[in-house]
């Protein structure tokens, strides 16, 4: 998945303009399941990244979608909202995750309210997503 990771993105969102608060060492880094993972850099900028289920057949394919998120913590609770496009319609899409200190994991639901967890990959974003959240700063700061 690492290496979809500039394809997934490619023709990702504009980055909102508005500074996120600072996340804590154990929040920010890497995180996953066996069909997700999400990037969550220090600044709240990141970026997450789902795919169906290994596709049975011939041919293999997996379908995969990825978007640029902005990240907030308040307290033990993670709240995710997609990077928008200028000039779309404003909506409340957001994920919430709670924070689990004993897995590290954690238990997020998005706008279907079903949930999934995401354990603890490191501490560090592998190059590929600090590449493209850098890019989409530089995009919307019109460098």
């Amino acid at each position: 998945m690492k290496r979809l990771i500039p394809l997934l993105f490619a023709f990702a969102w504009h980055v909102s303009a508005h500074a996120a608060d600072p996340l804590p060492a154990h929040v920010a880094g890497s995180w996953g399941s066996a069909q997700t993972v999400m990037y969550l850099q220090a600044d709240g900028d990141g970026l997450m990244a789902g795919a169906a289920p290994p596709a049975t057949g011939a041919d293999n394919a997996r379908p995969i979608i990825g978007f640029p998120v902005r990240a907030a913590l308040d307290g033990d609770t993670l709240r995710l909202r997609p990077y928008l496009p200028k000039g779309a319609p404003a909506t409340d899409v957001a994920m919430t995750c709670r924070y689990d200190a004993s897995a590290p994991s954690f238990t997020c639901t998005g706008p279907d309210k079903t949930p999934f967890v995401l354990h603890r990959l490191g501490a560090t974003l592998p190059p590929e997503a600090t590449s493209t959240i850098a890019g989409l700063k530089a995009r919307q700061n019109g460098s």
